[in-house]
């Protein structure tokens, strides 16, 4: 168990690295084996919101590849999925898909309004607490 876990982590580390990498095509491969990862049905988040890995992939929606934006917002949509909608939320990740809500690309557009769907409730489902009276 201590063993797949540290593979995971080196995993996780060595793929960011590549995201940060200058070289085109190493963010691809990295950003798709990200990506094609998060259809593990084991698959969670957490390795990669302890790397710093939502911001990485938040950033990744600004590039001009749309192969890269797509698969960012794949993952995106996996976090969002797994529950872990705070930490995307913190992130900024809400208003980098905000400004993306234009795009020329109709699948582009599809998976942000998919991914806001998930960030943002719809107001009735919102739940507001009150504090109690004291009478």
């Amino acid at each position: 168990m201590a063993e797949t876990l540290r593979i995971e982590q080196d995993l996780i580390q060595d793929l960011l690295a590549r995201l940060s990498d200058k070289s085109r095509k190493g963010k691809e491969a990295a950003i798709e084996a990200l990506a094609v990862s998060t259809e593990d049905d084991d698959w969670r988040p957490d390795e990669l919101i302890q790397q710093g890995g939502i911001k990485i992939i938040r950033d990744m929606l600004q590039g001009k590849n749309e192969h890269i934006v797509y698969s960012a917002l794949q993952i995106i949509i996996a976090i969002a999925d797994t529950g872990e909608t705070e930490a995307l939320i913190e992130e900024g990740v809400i208003a980098s898909l905000d400004a993306m809500q234009d795009s020329k690309n109709p699948t582009i557009r599809e998976k942000v309004r998919e991914a806001l769907t998930l960030l943002q409730p719809e107001v009735g489902d919102a739940v507001i607490s009150k504090p109690q009276d004291d009478y």
